[in-house]
């Protein structure tokens, strides 16, 4: 096989993946990264009932191991079944998470940028190529990577059509998601995308002392057809219960 940066090697791993044991029906796979240098493991459901040549949108779910994993994917069948959900293991997960090393804190950050490229140059076509793809994007995080959904949608917005950021820890790089919002709708006067956001009542400081911010900043420079919802989760605490349930639920409104 040439060499290539775009490469992608899947690796079919025949043992049962993290979430075979349920009754999703689940395709564990494998794929090297040229880009990070290493095999990332990754989950993918299809469509309990898929029509043959049907086309189904894409959720890449970081975190997407164990049973956070099966929860959340569960949530968002149940509001959406036609999907196809792509959960994506974590090997390195600060390192990937955070675009920059957290100042003050013991933290191995700055391989944002690349899980990015990672994420946009090799995993999506290759989803996009090998599984019934329609093309739609959504990326889905939570905490930390909740953070870097954010981040991803400022930096890469071509790539993902729709973003589920669950008590996106934010307060850890708060000038980086500011600015790179800024610089986001500075340079769009029109932005179709959708954005759902939550937080629990009693959650991180690193959400709730920075979202009121970070939603006055939407209110203030987003373009009228970025359609997004942010909601606070009464009686709960990080990454709220409901979050993927609701998340899927705005992105996809029943008509």
């Amino acid at each position: 096989m040439k060499p290539s940066r775009l490469c992608v090697t899947l690796l079919v791993l025949f043992a049962q993946g993290a979430l075979a044991e349920t009754n999703l029906e689940t395709k564990p796979v494998v794929l090297h990264s040229e880009i990070l240098g290493e095999d990332r493991p990754i989950n993918i459901v299809l469509p309990a009932q898929r029509l043959q040549d049907a086309r189904y949108p894409v959720v890449v779910l970081l975190d997407g191991e164990n049973t956070f994993a099966q929860s959340a994917i569960e949530q968002m069948l149940a509001k959406q079944p036609d999907l196809v959900i792509v959960g994506v293991e974590n090997v390195n997960r600060t390192r990937d998470m955070f675009p920059n090393p957290v100042r003050k804190e013991p933290n191995p950050g700055g391989g944002g940028e690349r899980f990015l490229e990672f994420l946009v140059a090799e995993l999506l076509p290759y989803i996009d190529e090998n599984y019934p793809s329609n093309g739609y994007h959504v990326l889905s995080g939570q905490s930390n990577s909740g953070l870097f959904t954010l981040y991803a949608m400022c930096r890469a917005p071509d790539a993902f059509d729709a973003f589920l950021a669950s008590s996106p820890m934010i307060g850890w790089d708060w000038p980086l998601i500011r600015e790179s919002t800024i610089d986001l709708f500075n340079a769009r006067e029109s932005f179709p995308k959708v954005l759902f956001m939550n937080h629990g009542e009693s959650d991180s400081v690193k959400t709730t002392d920075f979202m009121p911010a970070y939603l006055e900043l939407l209110e203030s420079i987003a373009p009228d057809d970025f359609r997004w919802k942010f909601e606070v989760a009464e009686g709960q605490s990080h990454v709220p219960e409901n979050s993927h349930e609701n998340g899927v639920a705005f992105i996809f409104p029943v008509p």
